[in-house]
């Protein structure tokens, strides 16, 4: 679960992510991201999913693209 100052930091800058987690996470498309877009948890579920990667991992990766790892 993401911590409340990278929850803001990723929806403030989520045009400037969301090509870095298309980019990250092969399998992930705008469709996908953008249906979750306002819900960081729900974003991170479903990168997860589409990519077959582990939570913990998206998560890290999401703290690092907003800065906050």
């Amino acid at each position: 679960m993401l911590d409340p100052q990278t929850r803001q930091q990723l929806q403030t800058n989520f045009q400037k992510v969301k090509p870095q987690l298309k980019q990250r996470f092969s399998g992930v498309t705008d469709q996908d991201l953008d249906a979750v877009r306002s819900d960081p948890d729900k974003l991170i579920t479903t990168i997860s999913q589409k990519a077959g990667e582990p939570t913990a991992r998206v998560e890290a990766a999401v703290r690092s693209l907003v800065g906050t790892a």
